[in-house]
């Protein structure tokens, strides 16, 4: 053993036999989603859709879609008209 000691003692690692990570973190998100529900009163109001709720979502997010789509096509026509006149005044 001389001038340095070199034993450590083992570690004790206990695993726990009934321990799933994913329901926990599941848990934790339903919680914290009852907790955000709470109105500053303390009373929980749930929400209630009415009625084509998902079908006035789906058109929203369609034309968004859309909006971005077109966005994403004048930008690439931008793109290749800059590229094309660089290209005409490097050849002339």
């Amino acid at each position: 053993m001389g001038l340095f000691n070199l034993y450590k003692p083992k570690e004790y690692k206990y695993r726990y036999i009934y321990y799933d990570p994913k329901k926990e973190a599941s848990k934790e998100r339903e919680k914290k989603m009852e907790e955000s529900k709470t109105n500053a009163d303390g009373t929980y109001k749930p929400t209630i859709l009415k009625r084509g709720a998902f079908r006035e979502m789906a058109n929203q997010n369609k034309s968004i879609r859309r909006e971005q789509a077109r966005s994403s096509n004048i930008r690439i026509f931008i793109i290749l008209a800059l590229l094309l006149a660089i290209t005409y005044f490097l050849i002339k």
